[in-house]
């Protein structure tokens, strides 16, 4: 068995979870198989990827709904990444493969909800309807009309994951598919036409079928770095829109720096840029000059409590940067991710000697205070036991959920 420090050596040999930080690297993903997951997968994002070497893929590529996809060198899909997992990395594969990642980009990564705590009435309707289907994760979510609810993700072996959404409760809401947005109902493409000139559709879907068998559809828009997700009835009725992509809502589980729960915000985008507090606008614009809002949504954080996360970034490949900021506006942290061997001392002295047994398999994250003062966050895994540890830089311990 692996312990900690031994472990991080294996996990981030040959792993990231920013695909589009630095291009030049000889084992960055290709900008090419980004596209692809942005194009085909536009309700997930890439949680992590590993560059497998003398293997029949070059990159194993999972999703935060822990689907996992292969890509060759140049960047083609290849198919499902479970397919793929030959190649002298095959030990890293295994630890990188660990299902749950709870994020949209910015170093969010976390367990979702434990299956063991779901609802009774939600495994129930699974086992019902889904025989030889597993619940392999779970988050809580925040879809537009909907509200607060739990997206599930079905696996069975040889068969294509089904995505659920329940209420909190536990009783089912409806059923999300993949499909190619050609396929989507003329009236559905028509509003999009008619509405979003100027804008590209993405090359996939989603097709909601309701717990009544009424369907509607989700489709996703570009223009530029402007990206729209729109949900649409079969008759081509507006249902609500919101700016961005779905991307899932990382506060579910991980909750952020330390963070955990449900983060009421991240589908569809989370909060619209435009109805974030001036505050925070003025903040980013007097602090971060050259560096636009692309992301923003509510995060629950321990010892912060309910927060805004707003994701900030410059064009071309440079690494997002998240920060936080209270419910009033007033700015609270800056995080960014950073090499465990960059982590201090003292804060893998408490990690070794708190946690043994334990795995690191996400990248940790640095939080820079208002202040100026230093505190790290770092997410542990040891079978199905996750914890995300946030401890000062003196190495003493600030929260831990």
């Amino acid at each position: 068995m692996f312990v900690v420090t031994a472990a991080l050596s294996s996990c981030n040999k040959d792993k990231t979870t920013d695909p589009a930080a630095d291009q030049s690297s000889g084992n960055a993903l290709p900008l090419k198989a980004v596209t692809y997951v942005t194009n085909n997968y536009p309700d997930a994002t890439i949680d992590y990827y590993v560059a497998v070497t003398n293997g029949s893929a070059d990159y194993l590529v999972t999703l935060n709904t822990t689907e996992e996809l292969a890509f060759t060198k140049s960047g083609d899909f290849l198919g499902k990444g479970e397919y793929f997992h030959g190649g002298s990395h095959g030990d890293t594969i295994h630890c990188d493969s660990i299902p749950g990642g709870g994020g949209h980009g910015g170093g969010h990564h976390g367990g979702g909800i434990p299956i063991d705590s779901l609802p009774a009435l939600l495994k129930d309707y699974v086992t019902a309807n889904y025989s030889g289907y597993l619940i392999r994760h779970a988050e809580f979510d925040s879809i537009c009309f909907n509200g607060l609810v739990i997206e599930t993700m079905l696996f069975q072996a040889g068969s294509e994951p089904v995505k659920l959404y329940f209420e909190t409760t536990g009783n089912f809401l409806m059923r999300s598919d993949r499909i190619l947005f050609t396929d989507v109902p003329q009236a559905v493409k028509d509003f999009i036409s008619a509405n979003y000139a100027g804008y590209t559709a993405t090359d996939r879907a989603e097709k909601l079928t309701l717990a009544t068998g009424s369907l509607e559809y989700v489709v996703y828009v570009h223009m530029g770095p402007a990206q729209k997700s729109v949900r649409v009835d079969a008759n081509g009725a507006l249902i609500c829109e919101q700016s961005g992509f779905h991307h899932g809502c990382p506060g579910g589980g991980h909750g952020g720096p330390g963070g955990g729960g449900p983060g009421p915000g991240g589908h569809h985008g989370g909060i619209p840029i435009d109805s974030l507090p001036a505050s925070i606008i003025s903040y980013v614009t007097a602090n971060y000059s050259g560096y636009t809002i692309r992301h923003a949504e509510y995060d629950s954080l321990c010892v912060n409590g309910l927060a805004f996360e707003v994701a900030i970034s410059q064009v071309g490949f440079a690494p997002p940067v998240n920060l936080y900021f209270d419910m009033s506006g007033v700015f609270l942290m800056q995080a960014n991710g950073i090499p465990y061997p960059d982590l201090p001392q003292s804060v893998k002295n408490y990690i070794t000697t708190n946690y043994a047994g334990y795995f690191v398999c996400e990248i940790p994250q640095k939080l820079t205070l208002a202040d100026g003062t230093l505190q790290y966050v770092v997410d542990l895994r040891k079978g199905p036991s996750r914890k995300s540890v946030r401890i000062d830089a003196n190495g003493v311990l600030v929260c831990e959920r």
